[in-house]
Formats: structure tokens, C-alpha cells, sequence
């Protein structure tokens, strides 16, 4: 049988046979609201930066009461008009992404979604890096677990994203805080606590903590995928021929040429997957001689008391 023959009969065998394995598919997109849907019409108050080069990522929570579902929204637009007031004077909301206790992921800072973002952080920023803040009080209680799998979601996504390495400590110069001063070498893991680079008590001591022991462990396993499935060992080569005194027997692998080889094992397959169209071929094959085989070749409220739960956050 000639090659472009062979060719036309493997065509009739399922894509998946032919196909070449492919690398785990990359973290889906958690579902994010974005920032219209909360900070309706408000909009940064001067421009923003990209930031073009980021380590590593930086947890907050916004150290505030809880709030029933239906308030968050308020409670957002109330961040950012803290944020933006003469107090904070950011041109935005400090964080790239919120999350409140319902599982539910917020754009902060605009263009988030889209890619990175320069933030900004009590005590200063040392940049390289995208903020991600919890909702809430986690002083003495740690989040909910539908916000700690939203904020796994939320940086499994972004380290993917960013292509972020999250299993080795990432080091950089410091642009300043009031820890890190600017020009100082910080090291630090890839999932940090705001602790870790201002003198803040962000992000509270029921969670910090959850940073090293539960975020980072979990966004590792996520990433490297499910654990790989033993291979089978490999099936008969062919199903039996049928008893036939006219039917030449196959040549077996030590009387095949090279050229030979390579047409055999795939008829091989072919016949454990098509039964009688295997059979068919594997006859025909049977049949062909040596000459014709030869030459083939992926807001803020507006009183002073939610102002000052921000400004411990």
C-alpha cells in the first residue's frame, strides 16, 4: 500500500488518535464584577499607572464592620471616597481587585481586569506588585471560606496571568515604605501579607497568617493541575486475523524494513480501534510488496467613624 493510501484510510480514524497531547489548560478567569458595578460613575481622579513589572502578589483587608450583601456596594464607594479625600489623596482605590465575604470578586482600581495596575498602600508601596484586599474586620476572625476560595480563584488567575512563579521567593530594590526604604533589597514569597512590606497590622492577625498556610499552598496545587493518570500499559498491536490459508501472514518487526516499520504500527492501532476496517487494511498491507513501500518518507460614609476604620486598613 502506498503512503497517500495509507494516508486516506487514516483519515477515517478518530482526530483524538492523531492529535498531539496538550499542555494543562491555564486557570480559567474567576468570575469578576467590574468596577461599574459598584463605583457607578466614579471615576480615578488623575491618571493612572501600569505597573510593568510584577513579583509578586500583596493580600489587605479593609479592616471595617461586616456588612450584609446588599451593603457592599456601598461600602466600596465608600473606600474610594476615603481613598480619593484629603486624607489618603490616591487618585483611586488602593487595591486592584476586592473580596467580600459572599465570594463575590470586585474590580478595584480601574483597568484591573485588564491588566496590571500601580497601586497605592498605607505606609507606602513598594510597587511590583498587585494589591488583592478582603473585606472586612480579620482582626480576630479569619474570612469566610466562600472568600477564601474566591481569593484563591482570584490569585491562582492573577499569578497565571502575570506569569508569576509561585514556588520560590521572589526578591527586588523597594521604591520606598516605611518599612522597606527605597534602594532596600526586599525578599520576600510570592504571596505576601501587607505586614510584610509597611509597619501596619494589615492584614489582621486571624488572617495573615492563612497567607502562608492556606492562599499560597492552594494557588501551588492549582496551578500545577490535577495529578497526571498512570499511562495504560500498551494494547495488542492488532486484533487476531482471521484463519485464511490465501491470507499472507504480517511481517513481524525484525522482517520489516525501517521504511516499513512506522505504516505497520499505526495500522496496528487502527485495527484495535475500527475492527474490520483495521482488518482491511492490515490484509491489504499483508499484500503490498517491498517495491512499493521503497522511497516513502497550545463612600466613605460621610461620618468620621468609617473614615477611621480605613485608615487602619
Amino acid at each position: 500500500m502506498r503512503r497517500r493510501d495509507l494516508l486516506a484510510a487514516g483519515a477515517l480514524l478518530p482526530l483524538s488518535l492523531w492529535a498531539a497531547p496538550t499542555a494543562s489548560a491555564a486557570p480559567r478567569a474567576p468570575d469578576i464584577q467590574p468596577r461599574e458595578a459598584w463605583a457607578q460613575g466614579l471615576a480615578p481622579t488623575r491618571a493612572l499607572e501600569p505597573e510593568r513589572d510584577v513579583r509578586f502578589l500583596l493580600v489587605h483587608h479593609t479592616q471595617t464592620p461586616a456588612d450584609a450583601p446588599e451593603a457592599i456596594t456601598r461600602r466600596l464607594r465608600s473606600i474610594y471616597a476615603f481613598h480619593t479625600g484629603r486624607e489618603r489623596g490616591w487618585a483611586d482605590v488602593a487595591y486592584n481587585f476586592f473580596v467580600d465575604p459572599y465570594g463575590t470578586i470586585w474590580e478595584g482600581r480601574a483597568g484591573s481586569i485588564a491588566g496590571p495596575v500601580r497601586g497605592d498602600a498605607t505606609g507606602g508601596s513598594q510597587g511590583f506588585a498587585e494589591l488583592v484586599c478582603f473585606v472586612g474586620d480579620f482582626t480576630h476572625e479569619a474570612p469566610t471560606n466562600l472568600a477564601l476560595e474566591a481569593m484563591t480563584s482570584l490569585l491562582t488567575w492573577l499569578a497565571n496571568r502575570d506569569g508569576l512563579a509561585m514556588n520560590e521567593t521572589v526578591s527586588f530594590v523597594s521604591r520606598g515604605s516605611n518599612r522597606w526604604p527605597a534602594g532596600a533589597t526586599v525578599t520576600t514569597a510570592p504571596i505576601a501579607g501587607h505586614r510584610d512590606m509597611s509597619l501596619t497590622a494589615c492584614p489582621g492577625d486571624a488572617l495573615y497568617p492563612l497567607v502562608a498556610t492556606r492562599l499560597l499552598p492552594d494557588v501551588q496545587r492549582r496551578l500545577a493541575g490535577p495529578p497526571a493518570t498512570p499511562e495504560e500499559p500498551p494494547a495488542d498491536s492488532a486484533s487476531p486475523l482471521p484463519s485464511s490459508a490465501s491470507t499472507p501472514e504480517p511481517s513481524t518487526p525484525t522482517q520489516a524494513s525501517p521504511d516499513a516499520d512506522l505504516p505497520l504500527r499505526g495500522i496496528g492501532v487502527a485495527m484495535t480501534i475500527t475492527g474490520a476496517l483495521g482488518v482491511a487494511l492490515a490484509q491489504r498491507i499483508g499484500g503490498a510488496s517491498a517495491e512499493e513501500n521503497e522511497g516513502q518518507d497550545d463612600t466613605a460614609d460621610n461620618d468620621g467613624r468609617k473614615q477611621a476604620d480605613h485608615k487602619r486598613a
